[in-house]
């Protein structure tokens, strides 16, 4: 079992840099990364582009930079 365990953390709120999850991952010494897409400001902003558009509603991002993180 390891002595430490290094947690990393992204995309905290609407408008969190988008590349900084991707270069926790591919430069830095972390075990674990996590991201809260759901902080109150942000679904508030989702809420109201959903209520114009249906399609919409949901952080964009995520397919994208999933894409980048995933083997």
């Amino acid at each position: 079992m390891k002595e430490f365990i290094k947690i990393a953390s992204g995309q905290g709120f609407w408008g969190d840099l988008i590349d900084a999850p991707y270069r926790q991952v591919t430069e830095g010494d972390i075990d674990y990364l996590v991201m809260d897409y759901l902080a109150e400001v942000t679904m508030s902003i989702l809420q109201k582009q959903k209520i114009k558009n249906p399609e919409l509603g949901y952080a964009r991002d995520i397919p994208g930079l999933m894409k980048k993180l995933l083997p």
